[in-house]
């Protein structure tokens, strides 16, 4: 039996690590993160990619994934001030924060007592920062003690990296793209028949995967919202007896184009 209002909300645009998909890309960007961490050859490291791409889904994952062996401090709403931002840190590590002492003299002790502590500081959204918080993770990353990893919008993310804050920096930068037409197609069954949706999955072939990937432009986020569009139609014409638009057909993914504004009537 085809439900497709169980299935409609496998496309939920959220963002949790358990719906990261194994992209090129994506193992590509997950890998290379891994390998800079465990080597720690370099304090920076940059994730650049389009908005939707899947930055975020990596990092969590990625945050998730190292707590088992090292300190990690997420922050997903990069909004703070110096002083805010040291204080995280002490938390994290158990410490007392004296808000009466010198910026300078509760970094030192900060970086300190981050020697020998295993540790990634993951930023998302950090095309968000601004010159004053730019300038401290420059200050903090030129102590060869504190790590970064921001992600940030590949646009924004290229001017950011051209400024006096990191041109001359020791860093990493690493490109996150898009899903072509294949994988958008294996992220759907795969999706689909690990949740027990093998008939919905058989809808779909490799023409309308292509058909959805080019209407997408294979970010990952807008694959997600489409297949969720996609599946409150095909649930509607379920309930009300439209047998034409119970498949997938090529009007019906024209009709979720335009719904999501991708094409003009």
């Amino acid at each position: 039996m085809r439900d497709f209002q169980s299935a409609e909300s496998l496309f939920k645009d959220n963002i949790d690590s358990k719906d990261y998909f194994d992209s090129t890309s994506a193992e590509i960007a997950k890998n290379k993160i891994t390998e800079a961490v465990d080597e720690r050859n370099a304090p920076l490291i940059f994730l650049i990619g389009d908005p939707g791409v899947g930055k975020s889904y990596i990092l969590k994952l990625l945050n998730h994934k190292l707590k088992d062996t090292h300190l990690t401090v997420f922050l997903d709403h990069p909004f703070f001030d110096k002083r805010d931002l040291l204080k995280l840190l002490y938390e994290a590590k158990g410490l007392e924060f004296d808000k009466d002492r010198s910026f300078n003299s509760l970094k030192d002790e900060l970086v300190k007592e981050y020697q020998n502590t295993i540790h990634t500081i993951f930023i998302d959204e950090a095309q968000l920062l601004n010159e004053e918080q730019f300038e401290l993770i420059r200050i903090l990353s030129d102590t060869k003690v504190l790590q970064f990893v921001l992600s940030m919008h590949k646009e924004e993310g290229s001017a950011i990296l051209a400024k006096k804050h990191f041109k001359s920096r020791t860093k990493i930068v690493i490109n996150y793209g898009k899903l072509d037409a294949n994988e958008v197609y294996r992220y759907i069954q795969s999706s689909l028949m690990s949740n027990s949706h093998a008939e919905i999955a058989l809808l779909f072939s490799k023409k309308y995967a292509k058909k959805i990937a080019k209407y997408t432009e294979g970010n990952f986020r807008t694959v997600k919202k489409f297949l969720y569009v996609l599946m409150k139609l095909l649930n509607y014409a379920k309930k009300n007896g439209i047998k034409k638009y119970q498949k997938i057909n090529n009007h019906l993914l024209m009709m979720v184009a335009l719904d999501l504004g991708m094409i003009h009537d």
